[in-house]
């Protein structure tokens, strides 16, 4: 009986030296791919950054001219202003009006 238990632990442990082994090698080819896929990933991120920043840079500068027109005009007409703004909010107060008086669906529940 002690050859044979003796020839059990060691076959065990030839089989657990051997899983370790292939766990190792399975955990460098996954760390391997992974940088791959972190340097691929970071150099498209890099290519559509330089790509979208002049972009953005003249949607910013094309905002502030429409925001200093604008201002301008706001500036040159204070009258035609107040009167926007106090229709836009009326209009506002209004739609919020009329849908604060709409009654509320009444939700059913699956269990009732």
């Amino acid at each position: 009986m002690p050859a044979n238990t003796d020839d059990i632990r060691t076959s065990v442990s030839k089989d657990i030296a051997a899983l370790q082994q292939e766990v190792s090698r399975l955990q460098k080819m996954i760390s391997a791919q992974s940088a791959e896929a972190y340097y691929e990933v970071r150099g498209r991120a890099g290519k559509a950054y330089d790509e979208a920043l002049p972009r953005a840079k003249n949607a910013v500068a094309q905002i502030r001219a429409e925001g200093a027109a604008a201002a301008g005009a706001a500036r040159e007409h204070p009258a035609a202003t107040t009167t926007a703004l106090l229709l836009a909010g009326a209009v506002g107060f209004l739609f919020g009006y009329l849908l604060s008086g709409r009654p509320q669906p009444q939700h059913r529940h699956w269990w009732r």
